[in-house]
């Protein structure tokens, strides 16, 4: 009831649905979501995943007629949050977020939690939890540092300002801008083109990228290499190889993810 799923040759399309609240991030969708999600990291066929909204919104918050009459017991007993929204973090498969409008402090955070953004002219960003008396609670006071510096993301946690899409592409959350009439134009082209490649170095390529916050440099670097040599041993990399020093494109074959790594 408060997504759209659909799958488009090896691409997953997940958009939000909740047009009359903006996309405002509820429990439901929260829990639609996560199965969506589920659904595509089982299904093989699938190799890239977008996560989009409307064009006057992508998501412009958490639901707070929903969170408002909640208390602090409410919350801590069942966990709130934590089990819906760390399911985007966890998926192995390379996830785009295509932001058109409002992506302002849930759906902030999970623009924060993908892996390229695309964002169109008219996106707006913003962690505007201050100003309602509360705070971040999916990650924002801590992804946003990482992504912008210490000294940007405080700037927009303390002060729930906004920030446009100029000002997100240069703090570095925000990948590309396209004009706002082609941005899911542009976003198939980008998922297409990434649905395309190896989906075992794919996962391994992201799965080396996202934990190296976790890890030192040496342990990073140790990490990254075990996984190069495993590249090694590919059909996929003896095809891509092959491709190249004859000169033509590569057919490859795994879109499938690791399922022990």
């Amino acid at each position: 009831e408060n997504i759209l799923v659909k799958q488009k040759d090896n691409v997953g399309l997940i958009t939000f649905n909740r047009p009359k609240a903006l996309n405002a991030l509820c429990e439901a969708l929260m829990i639609e979501l996560t199965s969506a999600l589920d659904d595509y990291e089982a299904n093989e066929q699938i190799g890239c995943i977008v996560l989009t909204g409307s064009e006057n919104a992508f998501a412009a918050g958490a639901d707070v007629k929903e969170m408002q009459p909640k208390s602090f017991m409410d919350v801590y007993k069942r966990n709130f949050i934590t089990e819906g929204w760390e399911r985007l973090v966890k998926c192995r498969k390379p996830v785009i977020a295509a932001v058109s409008g409002y992506a302002l402090g849930g759906g902030c955070e999970l623009v924060e939690m993908c892996d390229i953004v695309l964002a169109a002219e008219n996106a707006v960003f913003g962690h505007p939890e201050i100003r309602v008396g509360t705070m971040p609670g999916a990650g924002g006071t801590q992804r946003l540092p990482r992504l912008l510096g210490m000294a940007k993301a405080l700037d927009l946690l303390l002060t729930g300002r906004r920030m446009d899409v100029r000002e997100a592409e240069r703090s570095g959350l925000v990948s590309r801008v396209v004009p706002t009439d082609l941005l899911l134009e542009e976003g198939r082209k980008l998922v297409a083109d990434i649905a395309s490649l190896p989906g075992e170095v794919l996962t391994l390529i992201k799965h080396n990228a996202r934990s190296s916050a976790n890890l030192t440099l040496n342990e990073g670097l140790r990490k990254e290499r075990d996984a190069f040599h495993y590249t090694l041993s590919l059909p996929d990399r003896e095809e891509g190889m092959r491709a190249f020093l004859e000169k033509r494109p590569p057919r490859f074959n795994s879109l499938s993810i690791l399922k022990d790594r």
